[in-house]
């Protein structure tokens, strides 16, 4: 698999800072420790404010890097950090949708439309 990167980005904001975690490459098993850390150095510098994930650059996420990344979520609402993932697309999108990481773009991808419930009904 590819190589993993992470860079962190601080930007300094008019209440504190928001963290900027930009992530490359294929994340799996073996990136697991690597985003851990990453992320805990990104909560750390954050001090309260917010920590932003851009997942745009991500080839490959395995679950172990998913769980991490719900780790995260649930230290920023312990601690009262902001956390928002961001930038997820396509596998990436549908593993991080699943978990409820990102919004789900399609109301409909986990269930029936409503005309097609309706119809079952009436039929």
């Amino acid at each position: 698999m590819g190589e993993v990167r992470c860079v962190i980005h601080r930007n300094p904001g008019k209440t504190g800072s928001t963290v900027f975690l930009h992530l490359d490459g294929c994340f799996d098993r073996r990136s697991s420790a690597d985003l851990r850390r990453e992320l805990r150095q990104a909560f750390d510098r954050a001090r309260g404010s917010r920590v932003v994930v851009d997942v745009a650059g991500i080839d490959l996420i395995g679950s172990e890097c998913i769980e991490v990344l719900l780790v995260g979520y649930t230290r920023a609402m312990r601690t009262g950090h902001g956390y928002e993932v961001v930038n997820a697309e396509g596998h990436v999108r549908q593993a991080l949708e699943a978990t409820g990481l990102c919004p789900r773009g399609d109301d409909n991808l986990y269930g029936p439309s409503i005309e097609d419930a309706v119809e079952a009904v009436l039929s």
